[in-house]
């Protein structure tokens, strides 16, 4: 076929590449001919770039190779703001066209159809995606007993209070705004549990100069998540032990990259009662040292206007010794106000952690964790080490150490083929005269993608103290979209 005629159906996918045609920079191409605002229009989006000589030659057949390196400039150059699903339906059929061509041109086709499916997500400049939980559980009844504890305004609880509850325990619709090249806009609608939908996260993430992003609103930040065990759906079994907020309340957080990591910064001010008027401050520096090393400091403060400020510095260390093994470790000093701390009022805690992958045990992914946490230490956010039964010991204990504690924390997780996944888990706590052992176990099939059911079992056994044992049995469906 003609250059002219091959290349014309190409034109249309860059048609809304530019506001207005450019000038023809080909000498022989005429201004009268039928295509020479199409040739114009891919000229000036990069798309087409003639022979070194300057001409375009329309009259001269044109090769496959020809037409693949036109495809793959397309694609590295298309507004992905105002493509249509048609125009991405044309392209995904040129790229199955012409892929032994762009694989000779070395041209990675899976890296084409990896960007072909960022511009489907952005269609329009919207992007819609969620989570839909629906599960059933069968416990034990268990028991509360209320303990006041000698500080205002603290009750604790020891026990579990689980019960058969069948529920739509989560309801996520994640709304993304691309507005342009430096802003877009994230919302977040939430409900489940008995809770009505409500607005859970709504941000403006924003580009600045210098490399700084911004995010403003209510938007979630964890500085911990590399320290979490977690199932295959992406539960965790060990939580942060003081970030992890979703959201942060009426926050500004900005971040600033640099050639060994990056530096973090966040304000943040919540009023809505007298104990809940605090202002929170936070900084982390991180350093990426190389792909096998990794080093962070973070420090978060809450400034609060009628209670005692408190603050948690701590320290971040990942060391790969390869694709397979890597060694973990965090070290948490904090300062609290003597009128604040339960007992001691600069207690610390540090984890250390060993990941071994699936693929060098063959028949199972591990992770071992062990923990010691001083008395007193104050988990501000999350219930750390909360799982199938909702709480742990330190839930009960409202977010304190009561005593010198000592955990360990062992998850195995098993693929064994697509459809078919399970998981273990063994938890042990230590503290005072209260012991604990929790065992998870659970099993799940992915009928398809995003679609499975999981059945999991969880048992608490307790040694000791006033805190009461419970077992559980839950049914999942999970869906994401």
């Amino acid at each position: 076929m003609k250059r002219i005629f091959a290349l014309i159906a190409v034109a249309v996918l860059v048609a809304f590449a530019a506001p207005a045609f450019a000038a023809n920079p080909f000498a022989d191409v005429p201004m009268n001919h039928w295509a020479y605002d199409a040739v114009a229009q891919l000229a000036s989006t990069g798309c087409l770039v003639g022979y070194p000589d300057g001409a375009y030659k329309g009259p001269q057949p044109a090769t496959r190779y020809e037409l693949a390196a036109v495809v793959a400039r397309c694609l590295a150059k298309i507004d992905m703001e105002k493509a249509s699903k048609q125009d991405l339906e044309m392209l995904k059929k040129l790229v199955v066209e012409f892929k032994s061509e762009l694989d000779a041109l070395g041209v990675k086709v899976d890296k084409l159809d990896a960007r072909v499916a960022v511009l489907e997500e952005r269609i329009g400049g919207w992007k819609f995606s969620g989570n839909f939980r629906f599960t059933a559980k069968w416990a034990d009844d268990g028991d509360i007993e209320d303990i006041i504890v000698n500080q205002p305004g603290r009750t604790n609880y020891y026990g579990v209070d689980q019960d058969s509850d069948w529920s739509v325990d989560r309801f996520r619709w994640n709304i993304v705004k691309y507005v342009d090249d430096k802003v877009t806009l994230n919302v977040r609608l939430q409900g489940g549990g008995g809770d009505a939908l409500k607005v859970a996260r709504a941000y403006a993430t924003i580009q600045f100069p210098w490399d700084i992003t911004a995010n403003i609103g209510r938007f979630p930040l964890d500085w911990e998540a590399d320290f979490y065990a977690t199932d295959f759906a992406g539960y965790m079994m060990n939580d942060a032990y003081v970030t992890d907020y979703d959201p942060l309340e009426t926050a500004v957080w900005f971040t600033k990259p640099f050639s060994m990591g990056n530096f973090e910064m966040f304000v943040a001010h919540n009023e809505d009662d007298k104990y809940s008027d605090y202002y929170q401050y936070g900084a982390r520096l991180a350093f990426d040292m190389n792909e096998n090393l990794k080093l962070a400091a973070s420090y978060v403060k809450y400034d609060f206007k009628n209670a005692p400020d408190f603050s948690t510095l701590w320290g971040d260390l990942i060391v790969n010794f390869n694709e397979n093994v890597a060694f973990k470790g965090q070290y948490f000093v904090q300062d609290l106000n003597e009128d604040w701390a339960w007992f001691d009022d600069s207690p610390s805690a540090w984890k250390a952690i060993v990941t071994f992958s699936q693929d060098m045990l063959k028949f199972t992914d591990l992770w071992i964790e062990y923990a010691q946490i001083d008395q007193g230490f104050y988990f501000a956010n999350a219930d750390p080490y909360a799982w199938a039964l909702e709480e742990s010991i330190f839930g009960y204990y409202s977010g304190y150490a009561r005593y010198d504690s000592k955990v360990l924390n062992i998850v195995a997780r098993q693929k064994w083929n697509d459809q078919w996944w399970t998981y273990v888990r063994y938890f042990s706590y230590e503290g005072g005269n209260e012991d604990y052992d929790n065992y998870t176990g659970s099993v799940r099939y992915n009928y398809t993608p995003n679609l499975w059911f999981e059945l999991g079992y969880d048992k608490v056994d307790v040694d000791g103290g006033t805190w009461i044992g419970d077992d559980m049995v839950w049914f999942r469906t999970t869906v994401n979209f």
